[in-house]
């Protein structure tokens, strides 16, 4: 089977919350990273991306899942509804 990237981002927090959203619909996935940030502090550009791999059966599943949340703003990190300021 041949991996496929379905969403990449600098942002560690956000790529958990995917990939366990995606694992609890059903969609197996994992993270890959080339960050060395502990060491360098490198968390940006290529070094600093942060990967969610499937594989090819549940990439179309996958990206649909991710397309749905972050539309909807589902995984924001922060409680209630977020909207403009008053």
């Amino acid at each position: 089977m041949h991996e496929r990237i379905i969403y990449a981002t600098y942002d560690e927090m956000l790529a958990e919350l995917l990939r366990l959203h995606l694992e609890r619909h059903g969609v197996p996935c994992w993270l890959r990273s080339m960050r060395v940030g502990g060491f360098h502090g490198i968390t940006f550009g290529p070094l600093g991306e942060i990967r969610l791999m499937t594989s090819r059966p549940y990439a179309a599943k996958g990206r649909r899942l991710i397309e749905q949340v972050v539309l909807r703003g589902a995984l924001s990190p922060v409680p209630g509804n977020v909207g403009q300021p008053e």
